[in-house]
């Protein structure tokens, strides 16, 4: 199940699909054999790289790796959900997708929130436009924020008056109950006096939506001096969760994904006056270190990010709780500084795009933020070793085992120590996978574990007879070995894998991109057996190398310590092996 969408809608929808009759709606394709090719649309180029296959009903592009099935492509062209898109071609297939009676009340929960929320956007703003408020919130919009009226219009920004239930009783009228509106988090309950109250009083309402463009919650910024919050946000609803959202994400979407950039600053106002100088590609995290749910929904648009907040110490610490997030999402990171005493807002409207502009010109990478004004070598040893074991930290949160590695050997360099000090220091199931001793995996190994899985991925009818002899853990390659689990998972599961298939069950878009790019192998449709049977006699033949010399080691150890019992087991367990070869 996903979603709500039934799994085996999803599969109708699959197969009612043709991935070449789709893509062919968005570029131009060129039969070459018994695929077709384009000019990617991902990244640019000259000579066609970008691989359709009809009869896999898979994508992959070998210039920038990008690859996927039908729902990939709209997720990442047209920056849809996987919801989104499994509907939108269910409806070109002319597909209904039944919601499920268990759903029912569901659904009208959800459809009630959404009205709701639309309500308030509409009271909002007749609020802000009245005899009573318009001049006076207009004049602080002008003046004050340096705001347009095409920008008041273009963010939707309303106003929450003086009122204990004004909205309350404009939300009545439009056969919305007080429980239902309590559900959205746009009213609340005082049980001491058994009455109902507007949750939001005296605030410039901005209204948060999801990437549907469709009101999910709002922020409410506080005119007068005086009041005990700054900003009172909408609570934790069905429909808002804060931890996966990003403010202004509707807006910029397409502007992120053409620059493959993103800038992130903190507040609503700093995106909206970013936004009016003609920078467009940023998002705001309201004020909350990224999430990595956050930070994978980015990921789906940019593959850097530049943190820009603000000046003082608050803001520079919020920048660094948010870099393992988006590192972990395969993001690149860099750091905007903006002149002291100001913040993004600020320079924004005092210095308009070419301020900001300059500032993200002189962005730096964040390992060079991190010890800017810093000096490794110079400094004391228990700062030193503070700073190590913080970079530490954070390499052990980089899941991806490549970008940890580079990771570690850039923060090594410039905290002037070596790897090891970093790998001594993290988590064991960070530190890289060693191999009966210090050895690295020969290339060899990794191409004939790549080998093997492609052949069983283009091939699924053999998944048995290699899932007899092989386990996931024989693989040396940690992705590898992620993919073949999986494989494995889905078949025992569902008695059988494709690749389009496949790849909707993995969310890593690396893996993904991976999965394609086995797939594009091409393999002789005779004496497959006896090639992938000669693979698994490799890979095993490899494993039992690694064996023997991790029992070699095992067996001196036992002879130092005198432990003769020991070492005469072992050496029996390397003498058989070694006539296994």
């Amino acid at each position: 199940m996903n979603g709500l969408i039934p799994q085996d809608i999803i599969e109708q929808v699959r197969q009612a699909t043709d991935i070449v009759d789709l893509i062919g709606q968005y570029i131009r394709l060129k039969k070459r054999g018994r695929n077709y090719m384009a000019i990617c649309p991902f990244h640019d180029e000259k000579t066609p790289s970008f691989s359709i296959s009809p009869d896999k009903q898979i994508y992959h592009c070998f210039g920038c790796g990008k690859g996927g099935n039908a729902f990939s492509f709209l997720m990442e062209h047209e920056s849809m959900s996987f919801v989104e898109a499994v509907r939108h071609l269910a409806a070109k297939a002319g597909i209904r997708i039944p919601e499920r009676q268990v759903d029912s009340a569901s659904r009208e929960l959800y459809e009630k929130l959404h009205y709701a929320h639309q309500v308030a956007l509409e009271y909002f703003k007749e609020t802000l436009f009245s005899d009573r408020y318009r001049d006076s919130i207009l004049r602080y919009l002008h003046d004050k924020r340096s705001l347009s009226d095409e920008s008041i219009e273009f963010f939707r920004l309303g106003l929450a008056g003086e009122e204990w239930d004004g909205f309350l009783k404009y939300a009545l009228k439009k056969d919305l109950f007080p429980k239902d509106l309590v559900t959205a988090g746009l009213v609340g309950y005082a049980e001491e006096k058994d009455r109902h109250f507007d949750r939001f009083r005296r605030r410039l309402m901005i209204p948060i939506f999801n990437l549907s463009d469709k009101p999910i919650a709002f922020g409410g910024r506080a005119l007068k001096k005086g009041e005990p919050a700054k900003y009172v946000n909408s609570p934790e609803t069905p429909l808002y969760s804060k931890s996966n959202v990003l403010y202004g994400l509707n807006y910029t979407k397409q502007e992120i994904r053409e620059k493959s950039e993103v800038i992130i600053v903190e507040g609503y106002f700093d995106l909206i006056s970013l936004y009016q100088t003609g920078i467009k590609n940023v998002v705001a995290s309201s004020g909350t270190a990224f999430t990595s749910p956050q930070a994978r929904l980015l990921a789906r648009f940019a593959e850097t990010a530049y943190l820009f907040f603000d000046a003082d110490s608050a803001g520079q610490t919020a920048a660094l709780r948010s870099v393992d997030a988006l590192y972990d999402a395969g993001i690149e990171v860099k750091v905007m500084i903006p002149p002291e005493g100001s913040d993004p807002d600020d320079l924004a409207r005092e210095s308009g795009r070419e301020g900001v502009e300059k500032v993200q010109s002189e962005a730096l990478r964040y390992l060079d933020f991190r010890i800017r004004g810093i000096d490794p070598k110079a400094g004391g040893l228990i700062a030193r070793e503070k700073l190590i074991k913080e970079l530490a930290e954070l390499a052990g949160r980089i899941q991806d085992r490549t970008r940890r590695e580079l990771f570690v050997g850039e923060a090594a360099e410039l905290a002037g120590t070596d790897r090891r000090t970093f790998h001594n220091l993290l988590a064991p199931e960070s530190a890289p996978r060693r191999i009966g001793t210090d050895v690295k995996p020969p290339k060899k190994i990794i191409d004939i574990e790549s080998d093997l899985l492609s052949l069983v991925v283009s091939h699924p009818e053999y998944i048995e007879t290699v899932s007899d002899n092989i386990h996931f853990e024989d693989f040396q390659s940690e992705r590898l070995g992620k993919i073949y689990s999986l494989l494995l998972t889905v078949y025992k599961t569902h008695g059988a894998v494709t690749p389009a298939a496949l790849v909707d069950m993995i969310e890593d878009r690396d893996l993904k991109e991976k999965i394609t790019s086995l797939v594009e192998a091409v393999w002789p449709d005779k004496d497959i057996r006896i090639i992938i049977t000669d693979h698994v006699k490799q890979l095993l033949a490899f494993k039992r190398e690694r064996t023997i010399d991790r029992l070699k080691v095992e067996l001196k150890l036992a002879e130092e310590k005198g432990d003769e019992p020991s070492a005469r087991r072992l050496e029996t367990e390397i003498f058989d092996l070694i006539k296994k070869r």
